[in-house]
């Protein structure tokens, strides 16, 4: 996804906003597609309401081509997307409060075109995920939710490690050196480590560290 990033900010001048509109968009798409595949995951969910989780599961399948639906999963969703929505509601409130372009205006081709690129790729995770062998049926709800949130505990720790000390190493080179700091080289100052950073922290064993540290 950061290629296509650098990719519209060489190319096709995109700015600080188009940026965290595709990084919002992100959130959302994955959020909501782990919250769909949570609905199709047989396991209980280990100490929440346990004699709820005991009872027998009853599944329904209203569409043949689709797993089953676990409607006994259908109340942790709302109630995990509820508190994610509250939380996510934050962020988009700062956002919309210091832009003054309208969504028509922020979706352009070419972010159409990256949005598409990341509902294809965790598409593809969830295939490989849930969906290949039928792998649904030896995982729970909660780590579906789970790994959907993922991106957000991922946003938090980049605030902190990646783009605070970035913005430091900004702010010096366009006090010593104004006149070479310049729009894109800022936007890639950003968008090169963050990058780097996600990749690492979407490496297996680091996500498992970072599990059992949760």
């Amino acid at each position: 996804m950061h290629l296509l990033l650098t990719i519209g900010i060489l190319c096709f001048e995109w700015d600080v906003v188009d940026l965290i509109f595709v990084y919002l968009s992100e959130i959302v798409v994955v959020a909501v597609l782990f919250a769909i595949i949570a609905l199709f995951t047989a396991q209980p969910v280990e100490n929440h309401d346990a004699d709820k989780w005991r009872e027998d599961p009853s599944p329904v399948q209203p569409v043949p081509l689709l797993p089953p639906i676990y409607p006994r999963n259908v109340g942790l969703i709302l109630n995990n997307m509820f508190a994610y929505a509250v939380f996510f509601s934050f962020f988009v409130a700062m956002f919309v409060s210091v832009v003054d372009r309208s969504v028509s205006s922020l979706l352009s081709p070419t972010a159409g075109l990256v949005i598409l690129a990341i509902c294809v790729s965790q598409l593809r995770r969830v295939w490989c995920e849930f969906l290949v062998d039928h792998s649904y049926r030896d995982r729970s709800p909660a780590e579906a939710l789970e790994l959907g949130l993922r991106p957000v505990a991922r946003f938090l720790i980049i605030a902190v490690y990646v783009i605070v000390p970035t913005t430091v190493v900004v702010l010096t080179a366009a006090f010593v050196l104004p006149d070479i700091v310049s729009g894109p080289v800022v936007l890639l100052a950003y968008v090169l480590p963050i990058g780097a950073t996600r990749g690492w922290l979407q490496d297996d064993a680091v996500e498992t560290v970072l599990q059992h540290r949760d």
